[in-house]
């Protein structure tokens, strides 16, 4: 009832200012319709958006290959196609909110999200917001926020793709998109499936991978109607069903370990822009299902949950604008594991953001988020950022960002519904970030060149872990406080190097240091790096283009990491180097690739004990079908 006054004096309240607005409305020559997370309300932090070319490459694979890639971010992964969740600036997976269309996908019952359940062919556009600014995603984003996305564009025309790719391992995926206008109706279709043996050489034994297989197959698909210039409806529909045996450490054999998850996400959106203002009203329904299976032990959980918003942005003058937003989610899970079978919760929450500029290209950004849940307490959530000029002329440019943030993450339904276990009286965990960056921009002729260095302090406190209490009995507390800073730089360079002969070239390198400050549950692990958090981690790409041909270059150095929480030598993942080579061909209709990754078989692992393939081989052909109105 609260949730429909506030999205009632929401719409009421842009109708009164609409009526106020001049008669003359320009009418949009384009409308894109995707979610409603307001990138241009961080004008105080960076956002990483991948390459194409990076999403070409690892076409056939899960995000995760793309982020590593282009990004700090660190991946567990429990073996090759495994669960697979995230790191990020020295926080844990929880603390990373992921986001579709602008809709929290994190499973509210471990509080993460499994990126070995997202293919790339999902996904129409992906971008990353590290730090202070992914506060604007809610609950839990102390690191950061990935924010997937599939936007309509009402353009003429309509294009239909085929992909098939075939790899080492039994590997085979096969695609099929499609995407168009007519002026009214925008569509984007996306289906994909895949499977893989998954029996890679073991190089630590030379023995062959078993119960390791997987296959998955899902669709995307999204319409739009333009009701009128100023009106639109969007509706999407994701579906994903992923059924995997369970890859076992090395050297272990098992009889029947496997799992089955099915995801389903729908939302429906109606926007409205005027001349000075925007309302978008949405509502979406989830459904997150597993079933694992270990011999005859069975896991099983569904959380099905509703979640409704509104945002009403309205501009004052061309300087400064304001957005006022409300939410509501609805969960209700049944979990065999929980006291009475499941678990039901509400939440609601509030938030304004405001955006200008102060004087001379000195832009602001200012946002107030309070999230209520009964019986729950939870802190404002405030974020201020500041961007501007240092020095700017035709050819070079010199940029100052600076940001800060205070963030918390509500327990999960784990944490609190845990048959004999949870505890529903769980403080919140809270975060203060801070960080800084400087970014630079120059062109030389023909020659263009970025670079940009982020320096950041992240404080988090209340940090829950499931420890054993007097009895033996594990069970969540909050007892530590973390400590996590670092720096990350990135540069990048392009030119020609002859006629229809272009170079270009990419890295980045972070310096994360995040250690425990403060810990009731074992003061031996205070001052030590947190667990999987590698200290140094580097990528770089380079790419020489000619014509329709180009050759790709990946690398990633990831550093030490330590898989205990007293940082022993004798159980850490030592440092590793991959190298990924790509040849590619493509046509304004055939996009064809062959690629080699691991080229030079190095052994790694990103969790403890799972093993990795070696060098692997994949080729990739597409084709395009462009038909015009």
């Amino acid at each position: 009832m609260r949730l429909g006054i506030l999205f009632l004096l929401l719409f009421f309240g842009y109708e009164i200012v609409a009526q106020n607005s001049q008669d003359s409305i320009p009418v949009l020559k384009e409308v894109s319709v995707s979610g409603n997370f307001e990138k241009q309300f961080l004008p105080g932090n960076n956002i990483i958006l991948p390459k194409a070319k990076t999403l070409d490459f690892y076409s056939g694979e899960n995000i995760s290959s793309v982020l590593s890639q282009n990004s700090s971010i660190y991946f567990k992964e429990y073996g090759n196609g495994m669960l697979t969740t995230i790191a990020f600036r020295g926080t844990s997976a929880s603390q990373t909110a992921v986001l579709w269309n602008n809709f929290n996908i994190n499973s509210f019952t471990l509080g993460q999200t499994d990126f070995s359940l997202i293919p790339v062919e999902a996904i129409s556009e992906i971008s990353v917001i590290p730090g202070s600014g992914s506060s604007m995603g809610g609950n839990g984003a102390f690191g950061g926020a990935v924010l997937l996305e599939n936007p309509l564009q009402f353009k003429s025309g309509h294009q239909l793709s085929f992909g098939q790719q075939i790899g080492s391992f039994g590997q085979l995926n096969s695609t099929l998109s499609a995407h168009g206008s007519n002026g009214d109706w925008a569509y984007s279709s996306k289906l994909y499936w895949g499977r893989a043996e998954n029996d890679f050489e073991i190089l630590q034994t030379g023995d062959k991978q078993n119960n390791a297989s997987f296959d998955r197959w899902g669709i995307n698909q999204n319409i739009g109607y333009k009701i009128s210039p100023n009106n639109t409806l969007k509706l999407a529909v994701w579906y994903n069903d992923n059924f995997r045996e369970i890859q076992p450490p090395i050297g272990s054999n098992r009889d029947i370990n496997e799992q089955s998850d099915y995801n389903l996400r729908t939302h429906l959106n109606y926007e409205r822009t005027e001349e000075k203002s925007h309302l978008n009203i949405g509502t979406g329904y989830f459904i997150d299902e597993m079933d694992y299976r270990l011999n005859q032990a069975v896991s099983y959980f569904i959380v099905n949950r509703w979640e409704s918003f509104a945002d009403f942005k309205y501009h004052f003058s061309s300087k400064h604008q304001v957005q006022l937003s409300t939410r509501h989610n609805h969960i209700k899970a049944k979990n065999q594991s929980y006291e009475f079978g499941s678990a039901q919760e509400e939440r609601y929450s509030v938030r304004a953001l405001f955006k200008g500029e102060i004087f001379m290209d000195i832009d602001y950004a200012f946002h107030l988020r309070q999230q209520i849940v009964p019986g729950v307490t939870i802190p404002i959530s405030p974020y201020i950022g500041i961007s501007t000029p240092f020095f700017k002329t035709t050819n070079h440019q010199l940029n100052l960002k600076v940001n800060t943030s205070y963030n918390y993450r509500l327990p999960t339904l784990n944490d609190r519904f845990w048959n004999e276990a949870g505890r529903p009286n769980l403080n919140s965990e809270t975060s203060w970030n801070k960080e800084a960056s400087l970014s630079s921009q120059h062109r030389w002729n023909d020659i263009k060149s970025m670079f940009s260095i982020t320096a950041y302090h992240n404080q988090v406190d209340n940090w829950i872990q499931w420890i054993p209490d007097n009895n033996s009995q594990w069970r969540p507390r909050n007892i530590k406080k973390v400590l996590a800073r670092g720096i990350e730089t990135s540069a990048s360079v392009e030119f020609p190097v002859a006629s229809e002969l272009k170079f270009e070239a990419n890295g980045q390198y972070s310096y994360t240091k995040s250690t425990v400050q403060e810990s009731e549950g074992n003061q031996n692990e205070i001052g030590k790096q947190l667990i999987y958090t590698p200290l140094h981690k580097a990528n770089a790409s380079a790419s020489i283009i000619w014509k329709e041909f180009s050759i790709d270059v990946f690398q990633q150095r990831t550093g030490k990491v330590f898989t205990t929480n007293s940082n022993s030598e004798v159980f850490a993942l030592q440092p590793f180097f991959l190298t990924d080579l790509g040849l590619n061909w493509k046509s304004n209709l055939w996009h064809l690739s062959a690629k080699a990754q691991n080229l030079f078989n190095q052994e790694y692992s990103l969790y403890s004990g799972y093993a990795m393939p070696g060098r692997n081989y994949q080729l990739t052909i597409q084709y395009k079908i462009n038909f015009k109105k």
